[in-house]
């Protein structure tokens, strides 16, 4: 059965880079307000100044941000969410440019949607999105610039334009240092000092959301556990400086042999993990297998210094909707102890029935 277009892209942005949840408060505070704000005018409009055309597109929107909201509050899918927002922000503000005739007021909301689209989405989502309704606020004031009595002072033209411009052009920036600061920030809480591939912690959250998304899609996976033969004697032998050498090496070999959707971790010490998505069973053991002979194919060159280098690994297979994590390192774990066992520099998993 095929997943539904709307499910594969609930899973694909839970399953992406990971929602900062400071980032879904804030948004959960910008959907609020807006609603909040769409509703106020919509009642100011219908009773005060009779706008009912107007009221009835604020209260569409107020509609569409509530359900927004509640979407986010369930499936927390931020990026869907977002989309929502910006778009019912847009066309509200183009509708209003338009309704009021490019009056002073209409000036307000479309300087006030580049904060929202930047922030909702992001500069490269949010960069195209602004030019089009830019562009659209641009096309009405030209082809109305003779009918509109706002439009008809050259000031008040410079005005909006330049103020969309300037604003856009702002919003645009501060977005853009604050995703890279937040980068900065997510390098150092996620990636391995020394290699550069995910950390322990990351690992665990990337495996968490990979699971959610086999459960939601189908499919199995297994988990690869993976240690260096004989580190302890690399380091005494050769000291640490080398035997870092030899991690760095280790890791780039991992990582020319696994597959795009394979998520590969440092776990500590001379120990990876390598979770190889939709893979079980003889195909998983065959992985590893590559793995392995791909580490050991010829020694780790550092300085004028030679070391030989071989890995032992263990495989767990799993169905993602009864094992998670645990289960699956406990006997990844096990299996590579047999590994060792049997002599090292094997792949050693649970054999099929």
């Amino acid at each position: 059965m095929k997943t539904p277009l709307w499910r594969r892209w609930r899973v694909e942005a839970d399953t992406g880079s990971g929602a900062d949840p400071r980032r879904i408060w804030l948004s959960n505070c910008f959907l609020i307000i807006i609603a909040l704000t769409s509703l106020a005018y919509a009642l100011v409009n219908i009773f005060h100044f009779e706008a009912i055309p107007l009221a009835v597109v604020e209260l569409g929107i107020f509609v569409i941000l509530v359900l927004a909201l509640v979407d986010m509050r369930v499936n927390r899918n931020i990026e869907r969410s977002a989309w929502v927002t910006v778009l019912s922000c847009g066309g509200l503000s183009a509708f209003f440019y338009w309704y009021v005739k490019a009056d002073v007021s209409a000036a307000v909301w479309t300087v006030f949607f580049a904060i929202i689209n930047f922030f909702l989405l992001g500069t490269r989502k949010g960069l195209p999105v602004y030019l089009v309704f830019f562009a659209a606020i641009l096309s009405m004031t030209v082809a109305y610039r003779d009918d509109w009595p706002a439009l008809a002072s050259g000031a008040a033209l410079t005005n909006i334009l330049g103020a969309m411009m300037a604003f856009g052009a702002a919003a645009y920036y501060q977005e853009r240092f604050r995703e890279a600061a937040h980068d900065r920030i997510e390098a150092l809480a996620n990636q391995d000092s020394l290699t550069g591939i995910s950390n322990r912690r990351h690992f665990l959250q990337r495996f968490e959301r990979v699971r959610q998304a086999l459960c939601l899609l189908g499919g199995q996976y297994s988990l690869v556990l993976i240690d260096i033969d004989h580190f302890k004697s690399v380091n005494d032998t050769h000291g640490h400086a080398v035997g870092d050498q030899v991690i760095i090496a280790v890791t780039r070999r991992i990582l020319s042999a696994v597959r795009a959707q394979d998520l590969v971790a440092r776990l500590g010490g001379e120990e990876f993990c390598v979770l190889l998505r939709d893979c079980e069973g003889s195909d998983a053991r065959r992985r590893a297998e590559g793995l392995r002979r791909v580490v050991g194919a010829e020694p780790v060159a550092v300085g004028s210094q030679s070391v030989l280098v071989t890995i032992s690994a263990g495989v767990a297979d799993g169905n993602p909707r009864s094992r998670g994590f645990n289960e699956m390192f406990a006997d990844a774990d096990r299996w590579l102890y047999v590994a060792k066992a049997r002599g090292r520099d094997r792949v050693v998993g649970q054999s099929p029935p």
